[in-house]
């Protein structure tokens, strides 16, 4: 006959649970101790000491509700625990003279043996109010043709920027991708993919390849978050290149105090044409510079107030045989080369009647320097570009065009790192004209960081010969600009 079953009574239940608790607490201690000792010194979130796990012994001498809270509390010490052993995002801002590295999102630590892997999230954002108010109502271009000049007003996205960078499969292996856009030629344009990807041999020298910023000046090469006004100047803007797939060297060497970037490009706008370019020649560009006191820094302006004197001496060089582009690509960044009227050199008859530019040689030279000391900072620029070789629907009217030209810019940090007062100019002259440009601004630095900004600028320009959708600067325009920007970089 068989034993009927008999439901267990208070006691045998208190003994079951307890038991149960016994074996869940040991194995959680064993976990706990194994995420503890997996933990690496400065990676992770603070979590508090947990206390000794309670022994099997002990907590079957525990009853009931005791059993039950003590056994809550060892669970809660144990997954406690097992998180503080996950990486967790860590934001890393801008230094006094590094710029941000973003939000870290994820990064392998060689003690847990990860596979080595880093990603961080970084950007910025430019939100601008444009007005321009002409002085003139028209200009003629060298073909003869009479263009508007247009007032303005206009709020804009101006530049948004969204970044990966990092590592993978080994640390050496480095990586920086970019979407980059504005809304300046409409809400439906294109996003356009920016970035590089190499080897680092160490801070002497990373090389590698991607489509980047063709190295041709100073102002160029510094972003724009860290400019210190609005935008950079007319003159840059007239004679920089612009960006270009390529392949590049960067580093510093002699205890960081000289830097240097080089390399070979596709052309100095090679982005526009992609692999429909025409011919096979290259673009060849680099760019150093020495500081031979302190760390320069980010930007123009000395809104840290450098406790000694920071100076700054450098030179680019570019040169290319380029094909002459009538028309730019998505990048909002490329320029096209002109005539020192803004007439566009691939323009039919720029050249003289009946002429046609297909292909031309582009040199430029620069030399810049920079001087930064407690709140005050001075800097400037010198262009040299001649434009020869030219090929295509001929005789042209001259053989080679030399321009020439040059940006200077004062500014004062009376608040330190709050309030800076800022006077800029830049000018240029060549054979079909001079342009001038003058004027000044207030920055406001949220916070006491370079990383969000609020800038106020006036800028009278006159027979301006550049153009880019970015900048306040319309080929042949005279007049005024006012511009309001806020700027947040993380």
């Amino acid at each position: 006959m068989c034993t009927p079953f008999l439901p267990a009574g208070p006691g045998r239940v208190g003994r079951q649970r307890s038991r149960a608790a016994a074996v869940l607490v040991m194995f959680l201690a064993l976990a706990a101790g194994s995420a503890r000792r997996g933990v690496p010194d400065g990676e992770t979130s603070p979590s508090a000491a947990p206390s000794p796990p309670a022994t099997g012994a002990e907590l079957l001498s525990d009853d009931g509700a005791d059993a039950e809270e003590r056994l809550a509390a060892l669970i809660d010490e144990a997954v406690a625990a097992r998180l503080a052993g996950i990486p967790r995002p860590r934001y890393i801002p801008a230094t006094d003279v590094l710029p941000p590295k973003g939000l870290l999102l994820y990064a392998d630590d060689p003690r847990r043996d990860d596979f080595p892997f880093a990603v961080a999230l970084g950007g910025f954002l430019q939100l601008r109010w444009l007005e321009f108010a002409r002085s003139a109502t028209s200009w003629t271009d060298t073909t003869g043709r009479v263009r508007p000049i247009n007032n303005i007003n206009t709020f804009n996205l101006n530049r948004f920027l969204i970044s990966f960078s990092g590592h993978a499969v080994d640390e050496r292996l480095v990586y920086n991708f970019a979407f980059f856009g504005t809304s300046d030629v409409g809400v439906r344009s294109g996003i356009v993919p920016i970035g590089m990807a190499g080897w680092k041999f160490g801070e002497a020298a990373t090389v590698g390849a991607g489509v980047t910023p063709v190295p041709g000046s100073r102002e160029w090469l510094d972003a724009s978050p860290w400019n210190l006004g609005v935008d950079r100047s007319m003159a840059n803007t007239f004679f920089r290149p612009g960006f270009s797939p390529g392949a590049a060297a960067v580093g510093t060497l002699f205890d960081g105090t000289v830097h240097y970037q080089g390399g070979v490009w596709n052309a100095i706008d090679g982005g526009t044409s992609g692999v429909l370019r025409r011919g096979t020649s290259m673009a060849w560009a680099g760019n150093t510079w020495w500081e031979p006191l302190a760390p320069f820094g980010l930007g123009y302006g000395d809104m840290e107030h450098h406790d000694e004197p920071s100076v700054r001496l450098g030179t680019s060089g570019v040169y290319a045989r380029t094909s002459a582009l009538g028309a730019l690509g998505l990048n909002p960044e490329d320029t096209i080369v002109r005539l020192s009227d803004g007439t566009p050199i691939a323009l039919p008859n720029a050249l003289g009647d009946g002429t046609r530019v297909d292909q031309f040689r582009y040199r430029l030279a620069t030399v810049d320097a920079g001087w930064k000391y407690r709140g005050w900072a001075v800097n400037f620029e010198y262009y040299f570009r001649m434009l020869d070789g030219f090929l295509g629907q001929g005789p042209f009217e001259r053989q080679s065009i030399f321009d020439h030209g040059g940006l200077g810019t004062l500014s004062w940090c009376f608040i330190p790192r709050t309030c800076e007062v800022y006077a800029r100019s830049s000018a240029l002259t060549g054979p079909y004209g001079t342009g001038q440009e003058y004027g000044g601004g207030f920055n406001w630095y949220v916070n006491r960081s370079r990383q969000g900004r609020f800038t106020l600028e006036a800028l009278h320009m006159n027979r301006n010969p550049a153009q880019n959708i970015l900048y306040p600067y319309r080929a042949g325009y005279s007049g005024t600009a006012i511009q309001t920007q806020f700027m947040v970089a993380f």
